[in-house]
C-alpha cells in the first residue's frame, strides 16, 4: 500500500530544493518488500545478503542511475546537495544499506571522480551505475588511521613492464575496516608511490580484488572481520597485497602520473601540497557522515516524541495519568536535540551549497581551507550530537526503547562508528582550529607581538561591550543576545589559544607538537565553539528564507531553543569570564525550561514533517503496527492543528 507523505509547507521547507525527488524515492522505498521489516534476527550472512539486495534495488532506481551518471560529469549544479538528500533517505530505511551506498558511490566513486581523469571516470565508475561491478575504498591501515600521510602500503613502478606493484610490506600496512571487502570487485587503494627509489607520497590506485564470479585475483587476500557492534550488513574486511601487479594507467592521475619510462610528473610540485590537495578533493564525501548521523537522530526523535505523546504515567491525585511528555525532565531531554537536528539540517545544506558552488565553478577545494574546516567540524559535532540524542531517546522510551523492534538500539549501534569513521572526531576538530588560527595569524600581520597586544586590547573592550551592553540593549530571550554570546566565546577561545601557543613556541622555545598537544583541550573547545556559532547563525539565516508565517514562528522558537541550549551548556565558562552574571545565568536556565515546554506539542508536527515513511520508522511504539510485536503497539498520536499557536506562546 502506497504511503501518504506530508505535503505541508514545513515538510517541503525541511526537504529543501529537491523535495519532489525525495518524495519519489520515498514512494519507491515504501513499495519495495525488501524494506518492510527489521533485520535484527537474521544471521550475519543473511543480513549481508539482504543489504546487498537492497543496495542493488536502490541503484536500479531511475532517479539514482541518473544521479550516478551525473557524478561522472564535471560542473553538475546542486549535485552534492541532491546526493546528500538521497543518502539521508536511504539511511532512514536501513543504515547499513546507506553506509554501503556511501562506500560504493561516495568513497570509491568519490575517489575515482575527484582524483581521476575523464577516461578513468568512465572506465572505473560509470559501470557502477550500470550495476556491472561495485567498489571499495582502501585508505585506513592497521597502523595508520587518521594519519594518512604515514600509510605504509607501497606502489613501486616497474618501467620494464609498465606496471605498479602494490605490496603490503608489514602487518601495520594491512588495509583494515574496508567496507564491501567481501563482495566488492575493485578497490581505490592509497599507497606510497615509489618511482626510481624515490617516494612521491600517497597516491590512489585502482586495484582489482575479485572478478564478477567472486574469484579473488592473484596476490590479493581478503580477511572477513565479521561481527561488529553494528552495521552488520556492511562486510568489513582486511586487504593484504602480495606484489599485486596493475597497469600503469590504474593510478588516478589528477594530481600525479608516471610516464612509460618512469618519469613522475604532477601539477603540484610540493609533496605536502599535493597530499593536501588529494585529501581536499575528498571533502564532499565527509558531509555524507553528517547526513547519516542526522538520519539516525531524526528517526530516534520521531520514535521518542511520538511515544512520549502516547504513553501515560503518573498524574494529579484522583485524576487520569498524564502523557509522559508533560513531565519536565522528558521534554527537557528531548527538545534541545530536536532543535539541534533542525540546526544541523540547515547548516549541512549551507555547507553542501558552498561545495556545490565551488565545484560548479571549477574551483580547487584545496585553496578553500575554511570550507574544509567547516565540513570537518560539522562531521564531529553531528556525530557526537547524534549519539547523545539517541541515548536520551533510549532512556526517554524506557524498557520499550531497549527492544530491538523499536529501532533505537540498532540506530545507536549502527551510528556509533561515525565518531571515528572518516576521521576521528578529535582529529577533525584540530583541522578546524588550524584553519581558525591561520585566519587569525593573517589578521595579526607580520608583527606577532604588536598584533597580540592589539587583539588583547580589543578583547578587553569587546568583553565589556558585549556583556554590559548585552544586558542593557538585548534581552536574554532575543536571538541577537544568543548570537553575540556564542560569537564572544569563540573569539575569546581563539585569542587565548593563539597567545598560549605563541608563549610556548616563540618564548619558551617548546617543540610545536608538544605545545599543541598540551593545548588539545583548548583546541577542541574552540572548534566546538566555532561550529556551535555556525549552526546557530545558519539556523537563523534559514528562517529568514521561510515565507510561511506559521512555519517561520515555529522554527524561530526552535532556533531560540538551540541558542539557549548552547549557552546553557557552557554557562560555567560564561560565568568564569563574567559574560553572564549569576542572575542572567538563572534567566538562561529558566528560558531553556520554558522554551522546551512551549514546543513539546509542536514537536509532533516537526517530526511528522521529517517525512520518514512508516516502513523506515518500523517502531510499534511510534504507531507503526508490527505483527511480531503487537505487545509494543501504541496508536500514533494526533498532530494538533494548533501546534503553531502552542509554540508561539512563551
Amino acid at each position: 500500500m502506497a504511503e501518504k507523505y506530508s505535503s505541508s509547507t514545513l515538510a517541503k521547507f525541511l526537504d529543501g530544493d529537491y523535495w519532489e525527488v525525495k518524495d519519489q524515492i520515498r514512494r519507491e522505498i515504501s513499495r519495495c518488500e525488501l524494506f518492510q521489516s527489521n533485520s535484527y534476527d537474521l544471521t550475519l550472512d543473511q543480513t549481508r545478503d539482504l543489504t546487498a539486495e537492497r543496495l542493488h534495488y536502490f541503484l536500479k532506481l531511475p532517479q539514482i542511475r541518473s544521479q550516478l551518471k551525473d557524478q561522472v560529469k564535471d560542473g553538475q549544479k546542486g549535485f552534492l546537495t541532491k546526493s546528500l538528500g538521497i543518502t539521508e533517505l536511504l539511511c532512514s530505511a536501513d543504515m547499513a544499506t546507506g553506509v554501503k551506498l556511501g562506500v560504493v558511490c561516495g568513497l570509491y566513486g568519490g575517489a575515482v571522480t575527484n582524483l581521476g581523469d575523464l577516461e578513468q571516470k568512465e572506465k572505473w565508475y560509470q559501470p557502477v551505475s550500470d550495476l556491472e561491478f561495485t567498489g571499495m575504498f582502501a585508505m585506513t591501515e592497521r597502523g595508520h588511521g587518521s594519519n594518512v600521510r604515514g600509510i605504509l602500503t607501497e606502489a613501486h613502478y616497474q618501467p620494464s613492464t609498465q606496471e605498479f606493484i602494490i605490496h603490503t610490506p608489514c602487518d601495520d600496512a594491512q588495509k583494515m575496516y574496508i567496507g564491501n571487502a567481501m563482495k566488492g570487485n575493485f578497490a581505490a587503494v592509497f599507497a606510497q608511490l615509489i618511482v626510481n627509489g624515490e617516494c612521491q607520497g600517497p597516491h590512489c590506485f585502482i586495484v582489482p580484488i575479485r572478478d564478477q564470479q567472486g574469484t579473488m585475483y592473484p596476490g590479493v587476500t581478503a580477511i572477513d572481520m565479521k561481527h561488529k557492534e553494528g552495521l552488520h550488513g556492511v562486510d568489513n574486511g582486511i586487504l593484504i597485497f602480495n606484489k599485486v601487479r596493475i597497469p600503469r594507467e590504474n593510478i588516478l592521475s589528477k594530481f600525479g602520473t608516471v610516464s612509460e619510462n618512469g618519469i613522475y610528473s604532477s601539477p603540484i610540485q610540493s609533496k605536502s601540497s599535493r597530499f593536501n590537495a588529494m585529501l581536499a578533493a575528498l571533502t564532499p564525501t565527509r558531509l555524507g557522515l553528517t547526513v547519516q548521523a542526522m538520519a539516525a537522530m531524526k528517526l530516534g526523535l520521531i520514535i521518542a516524541v511520538r511515544y512520549s505523546h502516547s504513553r501515560r504515567q503518573f498524574g494529579p491525585k484522583d485524576q487520569d495519568e498524564v502523557k509522559i511528555i508533560e513531565h519536565q525532565t522528558q521534554y527537557l531531554r528531548l527538545m534541545p536535540h530536536l532543535a539541534a537536528a533542525l540546526a544541523l539540517t540547515f547548516t549541512t545544506r549551507y555547507a553542501a551549497r558552498l561545495v556545490d558552488e565551488a565545484l560548479y565553478k571549477g574551483e580547487d577545494l584545496q585553496s578553500n581551507r575554511a570550507l574544509q574546516a567547516l565540513v570537518a567540524g560539522l562531521k564531529a559535532y553531528s556525530t557526537w550530537e547524534n549519539l547523545a540524542c539517541l541515548q536520551e531517546c533510549r532512556e526517554c522510551t524506557g524498557g520499550m526503547g531497549f527492544m530491538m523492534e523499536n529501532r533505537i538500539p540498532a540506530l545507536k549501534c549502527d551510528s556509533d562508528v561515525f565518531v571515528t569513521f572518516e576521521g576521528d572526531n578529535v582529529v577533525m576538530l584540530q583541522v578546524v582550529v588550524r584553519e581558525l588560527l591561520s585566519q587569525y595569524t593573517k589578521q595579526l600581520g607580520n608583527n606577532i607581538v604588536s598584533g597580540l597586544i592589539r587583539t588583547w586590547t580589543s578583547s578587553a573592550s569587546d568583553s565589556l561591550r558585549t556583556s554590559f551592553l548585552g544586558f542593557n540593549v538585548d534581552k536574554v530571550g532575543d536571538l541577537s543576545f544568543l548570537l553575540k554570546a556564542v560569537s564572544y566565546r569563540e573569539r575569546v577561545l581563539q585569542r587565548s589559544l593563539a597567545a598560549r601557543l605563541y608563549n610556548k613556541v616563540e618564548k619558551n622555545k617548546d617543540e610545536f607538537f608538544g605545545a599543541w598537544n598540551s593545548c588539545l583541550h583548548h583546541v577542541t573547545g574552540l572548534a566546538l565553539a566555532h561550529i556551535h556559532r555556525v549552526t546557530l547563525e545558519q539556523f537563523a539565516l534559514a528562517i529568514q528564507e521561510c515565507q510561511v508565517a506559521e512555519d517561520h514562528t515555529l522554527l524561530t522558537k526552535f532556533c531560540l531553543l538551540h541558542g539557549t541550549s548552547l549557552v546553557y551548556q557552557e554557562r560555567a565558562w560564561y560565568l568564569e569570564h563574567r559574560y553572564l552574571t549569576p542572575s542572567t545565568s538563572r534567566q538562561i536556565r529558566t528560558q531553556l525550561l520554558e522554551l522546551c515546554r512551549s514546543v513539546k506539542d509542536a514537536a509532533l508536527k516537526v517530526v511528522s514533517d521529517f517525512n520518514v515513511p512508516d516502513c523506515c520508522i518500523q517502531a510499534p511504539i511510534a504507531g507503526v503496527a508490527n505483527p511480531r510485536a503487537q505487545w509494543a503497539f501504541y496508536s500514533q498520536p494526533h498532530v494538533p492543528s494548533s501546534a503553531h499557536k502552542m509554540a508561539s506562546k512563551l
